[in-house]
Protein backbone atom coordinates (compact mmCIF):
# COMPACT_ATOMS: atom_id res chain seq x y z
CA UNK A 1 0.00 0.00 0.00
CA UNK A 2 1.27 3.02 -0.89
CA UNK A 3 0.83 6.64 0.76
CA UNK A 4 0.44 10.37 -0.50
CA UNK A 5 3.34 12.15 -0.94
CA UNK A 6 2.99 15.77 1.16
CA UNK A 7 5.00 17.75 -1.73
CA UNK A 8 3.47 16.23 -4.96
CA UNK A 9 0.58 14.57 -3.88
CA UNK A 10 1.00 11.28 -5.61
CA UNK A 11 0.88 7.94 -3.99
CA UNK A 12 4.94 7.61 -3.45
CA UNK A 13 5.32 6.31 0.14
CA UNK A 14 5.04 2.63 0.91
CA UNK A 15 3.26 1.66 4.00
CA UNK A 16 6.59 0.16 5.71
CA UNK A 17 8.33 3.68 4.98
CA UNK A 18 5.99 5.53 6.67
CA UNK A 19 5.56 3.52 9.76
CA UNK A 20 9.49 3.86 10.13
CA UNK A 21 10.30 7.36 9.27
CA UNK A 22 11.09 10.16 11.33
CA UNK A 23 12.80 13.08 11.29
CA UNK A 24 16.42 11.65 11.81
CA UNK A 25 14.95 8.61 8.72
CA UNK A 26 12.77 10.35 6.70
CA UNK A 27 10.56 8.64 3.58
CA UNK A 28 11.69 8.78 0.40
CA UNK A 29 8.86 9.72 -2.59
CA UNK A 30 9.58 7.47 -5.74
CA UNK A 31 7.51 9.74 -7.48
CA UNK A 32 9.39 12.98 -6.61
CA UNK A 33 12.09 11.90 -4.36
CA UNK A 34 10.82 14.00 -1.53
CA UNK A 35 12.02 13.21 2.18
CA UNK A 36 8.79 13.26 4.57
CA UNK A 37 8.33 12.17 8.15
CA UNK A 38 5.34 11.32 10.63
CA UNK A 39 5.78 12.98 13.68
CA UNK A 40 7.59 11.53 17.03
CA UNK A 41 3.74 12.20 18.85
CA UNK A 42 2.14 10.68 16.55
CA UNK A 43 4.38 7.75 16.18
CA UNK A 44 4.48 7.45 19.96
CA UNK A 45 0.31 7.99 20.56
CA UNK A 46 -0.24 5.04 18.28
CA UNK A 47 2.26 2.77 19.90
CA UNK A 48 0.89 3.59 23.44
CA UNK A 49 -2.73 2.96 22.31
CA UNK A 50 -1.83 -0.76 21.11
CA UNK A 51 -0.24 -1.26 24.77
CA UNK A 52 -3.27 0.00 26.28
CA UNK A 53 -5.62 -2.04 23.96
CA UNK A 54 -3.16 -5.30 24.62
CA UNK A 55 -3.07 -4.78 28.34
CA UNK A 56 -6.67 -4.63 28.46
CA UNK A 57 -7.20 -7.46 26.34
CA UNK A 58 -5.00 -9.16 28.42
CA UNK A 59 -6.45 -8.29 32.01
CA UNK A 60 -9.84 -9.18 30.60
CA UNK A 61 -9.15 -12.77 29.31
CA UNK A 62 -7.63 -13.59 32.36
CA UNK A 63 -9.93 -12.30 34.29
CA UNK A 64 -12.81 -13.96 32.67
CA UNK A 65 -13.50 -17.93 31.72
CA UNK A 66 -12.51 -17.60 28.13
CA UNK A 67 -9.51 -16.35 25.72
CA UNK A 68 -12.58 -15.28 23.62
CA UNK A 69 -11.79 -11.49 24.96
CA UNK A 70 -8.07 -11.64 24.64
CA UNK A 71 -8.41 -12.65 20.75
CA UNK A 72 -11.15 -9.64 20.01
CA UNK A 73 -9.12 -7.55 22.00
CA UNK A 74 -5.71 -8.45 19.86
CA UNK A 75 -8.20 -8.23 16.58
CA UNK A 76 -8.87 -4.38 17.85
CA UNK A 77 -5.32 -3.59 18.51
CA UNK A 78 -4.66 -4.61 15.27
CA UNK A 79 -7.59 -2.41 13.60
CA UNK A 80 -6.83 0.69 15.12
CA UNK A 81 -3.22 0.54 14.50
CA UNK A 82 -4.00 -0.07 10.87
CA UNK A 83 -6.91 2.55 11.09
CA UNK A 84 -4.38 5.10 12.69
CA UNK A 85 -1.52 4.53 10.14
CA UNK A 86 -3.60 5.18 7.72
CA UNK A 87 -4.40 8.96 8.66
CA UNK A 88 -1.44 9.24 10.40
CA UNK A 89 -0.45 12.97 8.51
CA UNK A 90 3.35 13.12 6.96
CA UNK A 91 5.00 16.34 6.82
CA UNK A 92 7.57 17.76 4.18
CA UNK A 93 10.92 17.92 5.70
CA UNK A 94 14.62 19.03 3.75
CA UNK A 95 17.69 17.26 3.19
CA UNK A 96 19.60 19.54 5.38
CA UNK A 97 16.72 19.77 8.09
CA UNK A 98 17.01 15.69 8.16
CA UNK A 99 20.73 15.27 8.32
CA UNK A 100 21.08 17.78 11.50
CA UNK A 101 18.74 15.24 12.95
CA UNK A 102 20.24 12.33 12.40
CA UNK A 103 23.42 13.63 13.48
CA UNK A 104 21.37 15.08 17.31
CA UNK A 105 20.13 11.17 17.48
CA UNK A 106 23.79 10.17 17.32
CA UNK A 107 25.42 12.09 19.64
CA UNK A 108 22.58 11.77 22.15
CA UNK A 109 22.81 8.01 21.66
CA UNK A 110 26.13 8.17 22.19
CA UNK A 111 25.90 10.47 25.43
CA UNK A 112 23.52 8.09 26.89
CA UNK A 113 25.80 4.94 26.00
CA UNK A 114 28.71 6.89 27.80
CA UNK A 115 26.63 7.14 30.81
CA UNK A 116 25.58 3.97 30.51
CA UNK A 117 28.72 2.30 31.16
CA UNK A 118 29.99 4.94 34.03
Amino acid sequence: MTHTCPRCKQPGIGGLAKRWSSRAVPAKCTACGGLSHVLASTTSGIWAAGVVLFVASLIGGVGLPSGLFFCCGLVLMVACNVWAWRRAKMYPISEESASGANKANWLIAGVAAFFGLL
